[in-house]
């Protein structure tokens, strides 16, 4: 992991290859709700070649200092920071879930260096059952979170990866969770997207229980000469369940835009 200080806080990140020139294109990725940089681990190890890859660890998560934000403007500020601190000059900026909240956001706001947008598990707005916010402001939070992570997943996701999601959310802080499900809450861009104008790409797992392919068609109508796709037997985690699809969707997009 690297490092960089940011508002007072030690961020950490992932990125490959380890020495990259700064304006080439880079991809920046950003992880959903309770998630660190191995969210991306088979996008670092399988779109290094294609471009500079990097995978944020937002304040609060995985190594970053905390504490974490519960707004996703102050989120997006913390990725603008970090973006403009590493002096990256062509970036696409792709989140997921949270991630995709902070990354609209930020593609409304006009920064000169963001080049593209890919948004999966993604919504226009980001509304959070009642039951999960309440779940996790219990004393015992453990249900909410392993109900949590068993929403993340496709039905036809193997055991391997649905246990693992279990314990990682088993062992992550549930006050970290809700302030991230409260900033994805209180979002709202329904009637901004046609203000969002560099390319976009948009990622759904057909069996996406938290945020259906429905979300993703808004955002498709939506936002200008934005590119779709839904990935079979994949639910909210594309990146996880189907990393190789995942990669093959991307590098097309690349190919095409840049």
């Amino acid at each position: 992991m690297q490092f960089v200080h940011l508002q007072g806080k030690k961020i950490a990140y992932a990125v490959e290859p380890l020495s990259y020139n700064p304006r080439s294109l880079s991809l920046v990725f950003i992880h959903g709700s309770g998630g660190d940089s191995e969210h991306w681990r088979g996008q670092l190890t399988g779109l290094s070649a294609t471009a500079t890859v990097l995978a944020i660890e937002l304040p609060g998560h995985g190594m970053s200092d905390g504490p974490g934000e519960n707004t996703v403007s102050a989120y997006a500020r913390n990725v603008c920071d970090f973006v403009e601190k590493l002096e990256l000059t062509k970036v696409l900026l792709i989140g997921c879930s949270l991630g995709s909240a902070i990354t609209q956001w930020i593609a409304l706001s006009g920064k000169p260096w963001l080049a593209g947008i890919g948004l999966v598990g993604a919504g226009a707005r980001l509304r959070v059952h009642q039951s999960f916010l309440e779940g996790l402001k219990k004393d015992d939070a453990r249900e909410a979170l392993s109900l949590l992570a068993d929403f993340c997943l496709s039905p036809s996701t193997g055991d391997p990866l649905r246990f693992s999601l279990n314990d990682k959310f088993g062992k992550t802080d549930p006050g970290i969770v809700y302030g991230d499900l409260a900033a994805c809450n209180d979002f709202d861009v329904t009637n901004r997207l046609g203000e969002i104008t560099v390319p976009t790409w948009i990622l759904v797992g057909r069996d996406d229980r938290l945020t259906p392919p429905k979300y993703a068609e808004f955002l498709h109508k939506g936002i200008p000469h934005s590119v779709m796709e839904i990935v079979d037997d994949a639910g909210h985690l594309v990146s996880m369940e189907a990393p190789d699809i995942f990669n093959e969707r991307l590098k097309s997009f690349i190919k095409t835009k840049f």
